[in-house]
């Protein structure tokens, strides 16, 4: 038996905006309405022969062309998952048909005539990005009109919200925890909600800190800042990293220091790894009266099952956690 794949299709075929017509009519589509039917063709080579002649571009843009229709026409098949971002919300479909041709859709004002059949979940009713995990929420950044989501395992967390983990005690669930928030698999937590989630946490310790809307310098960045006694100001820099990506460079310590007085406080807040480099420079950076500190990723999480039970209910969902301790 197949395992299911999943795809992104967005909902401007022909560059129209189509999704009221995708969820009343059960289905996805994409435009190149002058190329006509594609049915039986299983080839790269064939689709690319069909937009050479119907749609002349130079050898990027038809590439990019051929790849979304070969993915929607041959490599797209039954029960596949489909997701389909369109603002802040995102659908989700499963596939019930082949890849089938609409004549009658094949114009310029209309636009639309490849398509495949859907059946919408969660009764057609989109869920907001801010639900998704981080991971998947990177995913839909790509630009192409159809292309594939790698970890078809974020789509089917997301919608069967039935099945939460649940270990058994705090004890088990600080490392899935991390494990989750290194991978990007905690569901809402990506990197503007971390952000928030490490505001609400460090709140605990300096009451008065603030996101902050702008650069502080023209080259320093400070994300978080709070003021206390005696004109110390504490400035946090906040990076949602994955350690796949590797470890916090330099670059996160030098643009906090860019941003920092003599006499600041500054803290790095990493989801990832430190790496030698940047610590390196932060002892460099003390020397001259600029001291920065790190909490890292398993610091996070440690700081986090600390301090629990002074998180209200709304203020968990953040970080990607329920009252009963179920990671989502």
């Amino acid at each position: 038996m197949k395992n299911k794949s999943a795809w992104v299709v967005r909902p401007y075929p022909h560059r129209i905006y189509r999704m009221r017509e995708f969820l009343e009519g059960n289905l996805v589509a994409v435009g190149w309405p002058a190329l006509g039917d594609l049915t039986g063709m299983t080839t790269r080579d064939e689709i690319k022969d069909r937009l050479t002649r119907h749609y002349p571009g130079n050898a990027r843009t038809i590439g990019a062309a051929t790849g979304c229709l070969f993915r929607f026409v041959v490599e797209i098949l039954k029960e596949d998952f489909i997701v389909v971002p369109d603002g802040d919300n995102v659908y989700f479909g499963v596939v019930e048909s082949d890849y089938r041709y609409e004549p009658a859709l094949a114009t310029d004002q209309e636009g639309y005539p490849h398509q495949r059949k859907v059946r919408w979940l969660q009764g057609g009713r989109p869920l907001p990005r801010k639900a998704l995990t981080g991971r998947m929420s990177n995913t839909l950044k790509g630009q192409l009109t159809v292309f594939s989501i790698y970890n078809v395992h974020d789509v089917e967390t997301t919608i069967d919200r039935s099945d939460p983990f649940k270990p058994e005690a705090d004890t088990d669930l600080k490392p899935h925890y991390l494990h989750k928030l290194q991978d990007g698999s905690l569901r809402g937590v990506n990197p503007s909600t971390f952000e928030e989630a490490v505001k609400k946490l460090l709140s605990l310790y300096y009451p008065s800190l603030e996101r902050q809307s702008t650069r502080n310098s023209p080259i320093g960045d400070t994300d978080l800042r709070a003021d206390l006694p005696g004109e110390v100001v504490v400035r946090i820099q906040v990076k949602n990293f994955y350690p796949s990506m590797g470890h916090l460079g330099e670059d996160a310590v030098r643009q906090l220091a860019d941003s920092m007085e003599p006499g600041d406080i500054g803290i790095v807040v990493t989801s990832g790894v430190v790496g030698s480099e940047a610590k390196d420079l932060a002892s460099k950076y003390a020397e001259k009266g600029l001291y920065i500190s790190f909490i890292d990723g398993q610091q996070f999480v440690d700081l986090l099952f600390e301090n629990i039970a002074s998180i209200d209910e709304e203020s968990l969902g953040i970080f990607g956690l329920r009252r009963k301790l179920k990671v989502v």
